[in-house]
Protein backbone atom coordinates (compact mmCIF):
# COMPACT_ATOMS: atom_id res chain seq x y z
CA UNK A 1 0.00 0.00 0.00
CA UNK A 2 1.34 3.53 -0.74
CA UNK A 3 2.74 5.09 2.28
CA UNK A 4 0.13 8.06 2.18
CA UNK A 5 -2.58 5.31 1.95
CA UNK A 6 -1.16 3.77 5.30
CA UNK A 7 -0.87 7.28 7.06
CA UNK A 8 -4.69 7.95 5.72
CA UNK A 9 -5.86 4.57 7.31
CA UNK A 10 -3.95 5.73 10.28
CA UNK A 11 -5.50 9.12 11.00
CA UNK A 12 -8.92 7.29 9.90
CA UNK A 13 -8.46 4.53 12.75
CA UNK A 14 -7.56 7.50 15.46
CA UNK A 15 -10.75 9.54 14.52
CA UNK A 16 -13.17 6.53 14.28
CA UNK A 17 -11.53 5.21 18.03
CA UNK A 18 -12.15 1.85 19.40
CA UNK A 19 -12.61 -0.88 16.28
CA UNK A 20 -15.37 -3.63 16.07
CA UNK A 21 -15.84 -5.66 18.64
CA UNK A 22 -12.41 -8.11 19.09
CA UNK A 23 -9.77 -5.08 17.17
CA UNK A 24 -7.62 -3.45 18.56
CA UNK A 25 -7.28 0.36 18.29
CA UNK A 26 -4.18 1.84 17.31
CA UNK A 27 -3.94 3.03 21.17
CA UNK A 28 -4.70 -0.98 22.63
CA UNK A 29 -7.95 0.01 23.20
CA UNK A 30 -11.14 -3.20 22.37
CA UNK A 31 -14.29 -2.49 21.89
CA UNK A 32 -15.62 -5.76 23.46
CA UNK A 33 -19.72 -4.87 21.68
CA UNK A 34 -20.08 -5.09 17.69
CA UNK A 35 -23.68 -3.25 18.10
CA UNK A 36 -25.32 -6.35 16.44
CA UNK A 37 -24.32 -9.40 18.56
CA UNK A 38 -23.17 -11.05 21.40
CA UNK A 39 -20.25 -12.12 19.15
CA UNK A 40 -16.83 -12.46 21.76
CA UNK A 41 -19.50 -13.24 25.13
CA UNK A 42 -21.26 -16.52 25.98
CA UNK A 43 -24.36 -17.20 28.47
CA UNK A 44 -22.38 -17.99 31.40
CA UNK A 45 -24.94 -19.97 32.10
CA UNK A 46 -25.54 -22.15 28.57
CA UNK A 47 -28.79 -23.35 29.98
CA UNK A 48 -30.00 -20.26 31.54
CA UNK A 49 -32.34 -17.91 30.18
CA UNK A 50 -31.68 -15.61 27.33
CA UNK A 51 -32.86 -11.70 27.77
CA UNK A 52 -30.34 -10.19 26.29
CA UNK A 53 -31.48 -7.87 22.93
CA UNK A 54 -29.06 -5.62 20.88
CA UNK A 55 -30.47 -2.60 19.37
CA UNK A 56 -29.22 0.56 17.72
CA UNK A 57 -25.72 -0.74 19.48
CA UNK A 58 -27.58 -0.44 23.18
CA UNK A 59 -27.26 -4.40 24.79
CA UNK A 60 -30.66 -4.62 26.90
CA UNK A 61 -31.06 -7.07 29.50
CA UNK A 62 -34.42 -7.63 30.76
CA UNK A 63 -35.29 -10.62 33.18
CA UNK A 64 -35.52 -13.78 33.21
CA UNK A 65 -32.02 -13.90 32.39
CA UNK A 66 -28.50 -14.93 33.13
CA UNK A 67 -25.21 -13.22 32.81
CA UNK A 68 -23.00 -13.11 30.05
CA UNK A 69 -19.06 -13.08 29.85
CA UNK A 70 -16.21 -12.59 27.91
CA UNK A 71 -14.87 -15.65 26.09
CA UNK A 72 -11.33 -14.16 26.57
CA UNK A 73 -9.69 -13.62 30.13
CA UNK A 74 -8.30 -10.42 31.38
CA UNK A 75 -5.87 -9.85 33.87
CA UNK A 76 -4.57 -6.21 34.19
CA UNK A 77 -6.51 -4.07 32.19
CA UNK A 78 -8.24 -0.49 31.74
CA UNK A 79 -11.96 -0.54 31.17
CA UNK A 80 -14.76 2.04 30.05
CA UNK A 81 -18.37 0.49 30.48
CA UNK A 82 -21.47 2.80 29.95
CA UNK A 83 -24.52 1.15 31.62
CA UNK A 84 -28.30 2.41 32.05
CA UNK A 85 -30.06 0.59 35.71
CA UNK A 86 -33.82 0.56 35.95
CA UNK A 87 -35.56 1.66 38.99
CA UNK A 88 -35.15 -0.82 41.88
CA UNK A 89 -32.52 -2.47 39.62
CA UNK A 90 -29.39 -4.29 40.43
CA UNK A 91 -26.62 -5.43 38.52
CA UNK A 92 -22.51 -5.17 38.21
CA UNK A 93 -19.50 -5.79 36.62
CA UNK A 94 -17.09 -8.67 37.27
CA UNK A 95 -13.25 -8.33 36.94
CA UNK A 96 -11.63 -11.49 36.32
CA UNK A 97 -14.79 -13.43 36.79
CA UNK A 98 -14.84 -12.25 41.10
CA UNK A 99 -14.66 -9.31 42.06
CA UNK A 100 -17.53 -6.67 41.45
CA UNK A 101 -18.44 -3.68 40.65
CA UNK A 102 -21.52 -2.98 42.06
CA UNK A 103 -24.38 -1.69 39.40
CA UNK A 104 -27.69 -0.85 41.67
CA UNK A 105 -30.23 2.17 41.74
CA UNK A 106 -29.12 3.62 45.03
CA UNK A 107 -29.78 7.17 43.73
CA UNK A 108 -30.73 9.15 47.14
CA UNK A 109 -29.46 7.03 49.26
CA UNK A 110 -26.43 6.45 52.02
CA UNK A 111 -23.00 4.83 50.87
CA UNK A 112 -22.93 1.20 52.26
CA UNK A 113 -21.01 -2.02 50.88
CA UNK A 114 -23.85 -2.39 48.26
CA UNK A 115 -24.03 1.04 46.69
CA UNK A 116 -23.72 1.29 43.19
CA UNK A 117 -19.74 2.06 42.34
CA UNK A 118 -18.87 -0.23 45.61
CA UNK A 119 -16.37 -3.30 45.71
CA UNK A 120 -19.67 -5.46 46.24
CA UNK A 121 -20.02 -6.86 49.99
CA UNK A 122 -16.26 -5.56 50.22
CA UNK A 123 -15.51 -1.40 50.11
CA UNK A 124 -18.12 1.03 49.81
CA UNK A 125 -17.61 4.01 47.33
CA UNK A 126 -15.85 7.04 48.85
CA UNK A 127 -18.05 9.42 47.03
CA UNK A 128 -21.62 9.59 46.02
CA UNK A 129 -21.62 9.70 42.28
CA UNK A 130 -24.88 7.81 41.36
CA UNK A 131 -27.40 9.47 38.78
CA UNK A 132 -31.15 8.57 38.64
CA UNK A 133 -32.25 5.54 37.82
CA UNK A 134 -33.31 5.27 33.70
CA UNK A 135 -30.14 7.45 32.90
CA UNK A 136 -26.89 6.25 31.50
CA UNK A 137 -23.93 6.45 33.50
CA UNK A 138 -19.83 5.27 33.15
CA UNK A 139 -17.40 3.01 35.06
CA UNK A 140 -13.65 4.06 33.93
CA UNK A 141 -12.03 1.11 35.97
CA UNK A 142 -8.05 0.14 35.98
CA UNK A 143 -7.70 -2.83 37.36
CA UNK A 144 -4.00 -3.80 38.40
CA UNK A 145 -2.63 -7.01 40.37
CA UNK A 146 -4.83 -6.97 43.29
CA UNK A 147 -5.09 -2.97 43.46
CA UNK A 148 -8.39 -1.37 41.78
CA UNK A 149 -9.55 2.42 40.92
CA UNK A 150 -12.80 2.68 39.43
CA UNK A 151 -14.51 6.21 38.76
CA UNK A 152 -18.14 6.41 38.30
CA UNK A 153 -19.57 9.12 36.11
CA UNK A 154 -15.71 10.79 36.31
CA UNK A 155 -16.05 10.77 40.40
CA UNK A 156 -13.25 8.59 41.91
CA UNK A 157 -15.33 6.20 43.98
CA UNK A 158 -12.87 3.43 44.68
CA UNK A 159 -9.12 4.68 44.88
CA UNK A 160 -6.39 2.31 44.71
CA UNK A 161 -8.28 -0.30 46.47
CA UNK A 162 -6.88 -3.52 47.52
CA UNK A 163 -9.61 -6.38 46.65
CA UNK A 164 -8.59 -8.81 48.82
CA UNK A 165 -8.92 -12.76 48.13
CA UNK A 166 -11.92 -13.61 46.71
CA UNK A 167 -12.31 -16.77 44.95
CA UNK A 168 -9.71 -18.78 43.31
CA UNK A 169 -8.35 -18.91 39.77
CA UNK A 170 -9.41 -21.13 37.58
CA UNK A 171 -6.09 -22.52 36.28
CA UNK A 172 -3.23 -21.01 38.43
CA UNK A 173 -5.33 -21.20 42.15
CA UNK A 174 -4.13 -17.80 42.47
CA UNK A 175 -7.27 -15.47 43.64
CA UNK A 176 -6.04 -13.10 41.97
CA UNK A 177 -5.54 -14.60 38.59
CA UNK A 178 -6.77 -13.71 35.22
CA UNK A 179 -10.63 -14.07 34.12
CA UNK A 180 -13.45 -13.13 31.72
CA UNK A 181 -15.29 -9.98 32.06
CA UNK A 182 -19.13 -10.55 33.44
CA UNK A 183 -22.16 -8.43 33.31
CA UNK A 184 -24.62 -9.14 35.51
CA UNK A 185 -27.90 -10.24 34.11
CA UNK A 186 -29.67 -12.38 36.51
CA UNK A 187 -30.96 -9.27 38.87
CA UNK A 188 -33.04 -6.89 37.25
CA UNK A 189 -33.36 -4.64 34.13
CA UNK A 190 -30.06 -3.28 32.79
CA UNK A 191 -28.62 -1.92 29.72
CA UNK A 192 -25.38 -1.52 28.30
CA UNK A 193 -23.05 0.24 25.78
CA UNK A 194 -19.77 1.48 24.65
CA UNK A 195 -18.12 -1.23 26.58
CA UNK A 196 -14.10 -1.41 25.92
CA UNK A 197 -11.01 -2.61 27.55
CA UNK A 198 -7.68 -2.26 27.39
CA UNK A 199 -5.05 -4.92 28.06
CA UNK A 200 -1.88 -3.54 29.72
CA UNK A 201 1.07 -5.04 29.13
CA UNK A 202 3.84 -5.40 32.59
CA UNK A 203 5.52 -1.63 31.51
CA UNK A 204 2.68 -0.34 31.15
CA UNK A 205 0.72 -1.92 34.41
CA UNK A 206 4.03 -1.26 36.65
CA UNK A 207 3.48 2.93 35.50
CA UNK A 208 -0.23 3.01 36.20
CA UNK A 209 0.26 0.98 39.53
CA UNK A 210 2.68 3.62 40.69
CA UNK A 211 -0.19 6.30 39.44
CA UNK A 212 -2.58 4.57 41.49
CA UNK A 213 -0.48 4.58 44.62
CA UNK A 214 -0.23 7.99 44.58
CA UNK A 215 -3.78 8.56 44.74
CA UNK A 216 -4.17 6.95 47.84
Amino acid sequence: MHRRLVWMAGLTAMLLGPQASGAASLDGWIDLFNGRDLQGWHLKDASGPNGWVVQNGVYANKPPSTDIQTDADYYNFQLHVEFNIAFGSNSGVYLRDKYEAQIFDSYGKPLDLESCGALFARIAPAADATRPPDTWQTFDITFVGKRLTVRQNGILVLSNVDVGPMGTGRASGRPDAPGPLRLQGDHGKVSFRNVRIRPLTAAEAARLAQEMEGER
